[in-house]
């Protein structure tokens, strides 16, 4: 036999108190039932329990509950569930002292929490904790609910206040029918709670939710039997919930709807305890069926099975008392066959007794994982709230939340052209500097390997190059002498040489603006959770970056003009110095009369012999004109092609798309700062469902603020 801890002190007791016990087939039932000693009248009193980590926990699971973390986290609670005419209100009259409604046109139709507090001065406090789904409104209205009540609960005075707590709930009163093809809300998913005070309470807590039933009625649909199943299910599904599944005796268990929904909630049924009621009204004969059940050997639950015994309807009629309750309880159990039963399974006392057991060690067990579930939920919902921006209602907030975006935007962006890719920077479409040297190494690659006409230093297709020459000079005779070459021939043939500059410049600034846009979108994302903001934020910075784009374009074609308009100029020195060295080369080729390159320094003495070499080599003034415009066609297309490419790298992409005016740096607090109220509001108010869901999330915060505070100064496990 397993054992479960003290309460108080943490040794070990024995669980036989807990589990029942079969009596032996060898053994007759024992002749007679000894009665538990008669304590305190008031069927909660439990002297001798109390433990100060008990009435520590107690109080702060009932802390919590009170701030309604239980909206957002389960706590450990009992739950009675049990069809209707089960005798759960019975049961519930028995454990609490309260009289419930016991005929099935009154039952309630929301949720009572019902809580024992010690204090000095008896009383009984009544309020409602709203839905987690109600308006602020609504939730104001319900919390505005209070009521401290001096004289004690009586029939009259609790179902006045049942009645009370309907209508503001905006439900119909007990006993009210229902009308036919009526739609209106009849259960409420609110709970009543009700804090039964005085000296001589003990610590624990029960949930009642209204009764289970299969057809409709005067007083109920076949809708609200759905309603109340699924209010049902949402108490009893949480792992922390244990469930007191009250049964009739005069029906077989497994047909009864409560252990249909047990076996959904609890498939293995460790949290349930089962409690069979009216056994006194069973037909003779059927009292085996219920001892089987009872000894756990029907519905097997790791917690067993009780058995009560009510007041009957004729009881109730003839005014018996809860303290007569309880005496014709113990004769009943004490007549056989049921005092063959174990003494701790049967009463309400007992079961009383296990419950509070049985919740505090459930406490005690989870409380270490509540407060960590409590920390995680701070933790999420203030991201949330992070996400959502700071608040941005008037037009001072709206400036200073563009404010702040824009200042942090200036600062990412500037790092990430400078190449500083820190912390948020260091993925990959945050580091803009080096894509953008990718693309521009890229495109001096394009211009060098594919940016030309003809390919002027592969010597293979020198003569095919020549002829090109020739032809275009053909072609563009003018008035010059024979011989001598016409100076526009070589602007002819630098912008033939030139003409793919344009289409792989044009593909380039695509390609550094989907880079851009591409950084920007990423950036923003970073910086602003809120995707309404993020898309006006970009719609208002889309006119500025367009214009960007436009200038970028004009800029290029100003560049393509000046280098392949009307004047070849070049102040580089190095282009003369290509072109003698070039031709140097050449003559000394010629006079030589060999392939290999001579030394352009050495000093050549021209021979008789060498002359009449050289005369051999010359072959036409058109030749030589057609050589010359090749070599200045080779050295001014070397310069001018890495002049071009640094300057669409300098002059178009560092100035127009990276520039203090360009899409990457727009967005700016100068920019903010000139916005009127009219535009803050249009691109940075927040519509009503955003306010409303931080007010929600902000509420929720204070909440499970206030619950960590209790759970962490409450009990140190």
């Amino acid at each position: 036999m397993s054992s479960l801890r003290s309460l108080s002190s943490g040794s070990e007791i024995d669980t036989t108190m807990f589990m029942p016990t079969p009596p032996s087939s060898s053994q007759p039932p024992s002749p007679e039932f000894k009665a538990i000693e008669d304590k305190p009248s008031s069927v909660g009193t439990t002297a001798g329990f109390e433990s100060r980590d008990l009435v520590n926990l107690f109080g702060v699971i009932d802390k919590l509950r009170e701030c309604g973390v239980s909206e957002d986290i389960s706590l450990p609670q009992i739950v009675v569930v049990g069809d209707q005419s089960s005798g759960k209100s019975s049961v519930l009259e028995a454990l609490t002292e309260i009289p419930f409604p016991i005929a099935s046109t009154l039952c309630t139709r929301y949720a009572t929490q019902i809580n024992f507090k010690r204090t000095p001065m008896e009383y009984v406090s009544v309020s409602i904790t709203p839905c987690k789904d109600s308006s602020a409104n609504r939730q104001l209205k319900l919390r505005g609910f209070k009521q401290t009540i001096h004289e004690g609960l009586d029939e009259k005075r609790f179902g006045k206040l049942l009645e009370d707590a309907a209508e503001i709930m905006g439900l119909p009163k007990p006993g009210v029918a229902a009308k036919p093809g009526e739609s209106g809300i009849r259960f409420s998913d609110d709970t009543l709670k009700i804090e039964l005070c005085g000296p001589d309470k003990p610590h624990f807590s029960v949930v009642d939710v209204p009764g289970l039933f299969q057809s409709a009625t005067t007083y109920q649909t076949d809708e609200d039997a759905e309603v109340v199943e699924n209010l049902v299910m949402r108490y009893m599904q949480s792992s922390r919930t244990i469930i007191l599944a009250v049964a009739s005796s005069l029906h077989e268990t497994a047909n009864q709807k409560v252990f249909h929904l047990c076996k959904k909630a609890d498939p293995k049924g460790q949290r349930t305890v089962g409690l069979l009621t009216k056994p006194d009204a069973l037909q003779a004969g059927d009292e085996d069926r219920i001892l089987q059940v009872a000894r756990n050997r029907v519905t097997e639950l790791t917690h067993g099975w009780f058995l009560v015994r009510n007041r009957s309807t004729e009881e109730v009629r003839k005014g018996v008392n809860l303290a007569q309750r309880l005496q014709n309880e113990k004769r009943f159990f004490a007549s056989p066959p049921w005092n063959g039963l174990d003494r701790s399974r049967v009463g309400i006392k007992s079961l009383e007794k296990f419950l509070r057991t049985l919740l505090f060690q459930q406490i005690r067990k989870e409380y270490p994982k509540l407060r960590e579930e409590l920390d995680l939920l701070v933790k999420e919902c203030r991201e949330e709230i992070d996400d959502l921006g700071p608040p941005r209602e008037s037009p001072e907030q709206q400036r200073s939340a563009l404010l702040q975006l824009s200042t942090d935007w200036q600062f990412l962006a500037r790092s990430a052209l400078g190449g500083y890719y820190r912390n948020s920077l260091d993925v990959d479409g945050l580091r803009l500097r080096a894509a953008i040297r990718r693309h521009n190494d890229l495109f001096a690659s394009n211009i060098i390997d594919h940016g030309h006409l003809h390919d002027l230093a592969d010597e293979t297709k020198t003569a095919t190059i020549h002829s090109w020459i020739r032809d275009v000079s053909v072609r563009s005779r003018g008035t010059e002498l024979e011989g001598m070459a016409n100076p526009e021939i070589l602007k002819t043939l630098f912008r033939l040489q030139t003409e793919k500059w344009e289409p792989i410049a044009r593909a380039h600034l695509t390609n550094i603006r989907e880079e851009v846009e591409a950084f920007n979108k990423q950036l923003l994302a970073l910086q602003c959770s809120d995707e309404d903001l993020r898309a006006r934020i970009t719609s208002r910075l889309a006119p500025a970056a367009e214009a960007a784009y436009r200038r970028a374009d004009d800029e290029l074609a100003r560049i393509l003009d000046s280098e392949r308009g009307e004047i070849l100029l070049t102040h580089d020195p190095t282009f003369k110095s290509t072109l003698d060295e070039t031709r140097n080369e050449r003559y000394c080729k010629d006079l030589s009369g060999r392939d290999h390159v001579a030394n352009p320094n050495t000093v050549f003495m021209p021979s008789t012999t060498s002359i009449a070499a050289l005369a051999g080599r010359i072959k036409t003034r058109d030749s030589e004109a057609n050589t010359d415009m090749f070599e200045y066609l080779e050295a001014y297309y070397n310069l001018a092609r890495t002049r071009y490419v640094d300057c669409v790298c300098m002059q178009v992409v560092e100035r127009h798309f990276l520039g203090p005016d360009g899409p990457v740096r727009v967005f700016s607090p100068l920019l903010v700062g000139k916005m009127g109220n009219d535009e803050l509001e249009a691109i940075a108010g927040e519509d009503m469902g955003t306010v409303g869901a931080r007010q929600a999330l902000s509420e929720r915060f204070r909440r499970l603020q206030e619950a960590q505070r209790i759970a962490g100064l409450g009990y140190a496990k």
